[in-house]
């Protein structure tokens, strides 16, 4: 029997399986809006201030999802928050704006050496598909996934990239 002095801890507890999950998922999570706003991108946009506008982007996506598990978590917890459990909050979300590091560099780089727009968008949104794939190959090989199995996960969450670029296509052609 638990007492309602054990059940916070409890709950702490079992978070920090919740938390190791938030940082795998947000990872991918991030790769899927990289996609959505590379393909929303308007042509004229350009290069490095797309580039700008996708980690602006993610950051508040990162803020609000933050916000989000820090109200649940005191929600939850029913207390204010300790020093250590704000902290893995706001770093649990991290690695969704950690996910656009690629395109964004693949972005700069283009503007860099001068390639049009619209040819740096589509290669961006094509490495942004290859990440999708590889976090989606790791993500089932980590969880127990083998052989043809772990395959389809992998092509399963590419073709998450793969709608981004059919997004792209509608609007813009």
């Amino acid at each position: 029997m638990t007492t309602d002095s054990t059940r916070p801890e409890q709950a702490v507890r079992a978070l920090s399986h919740a938390q190791q999950h938030r940082r795998r998922a947000s990872h991918l999570y991030g790769l899927v809006i990289t996609g959505s706003v590379l393909a929303a991108a308007p042509e004229k946009f350009g290069l490095a201030r797309l580039a700008i506008a996708l980690v602006g982007t993610l950051l508040v996506y990162w803020a609000a999802e933050t916000y989000a598990h820090w109200i649940a978590l005191r929600s939850l917890l029913g207390r204010p928050l300790h020093g250590h459990e704000r902290t893995e909050v706001v770093q649990d979300g991290l690695p969704l704006v950690a996910a656009c590091l690629v395109p964004v560099v693949v972005l700069l780089v283009e503007a860099a050496i001068g390639v049009e727009t619209s040819r740096g968008v589509e290669i961006a949104l094509v490495i942004n598909v290859a990440l999708l794939g590889f976090v989606g190959w790791n993500m089932a090989g980590g969880g127990g996934i083998t052989g043809w199995r772990r395959l389809v996960a992998s092509v399963l969450t590419a073709l998450l990239g793969l709608a981004m670029v059919a997004l792209k296509l509608s609007l813009h052609h």
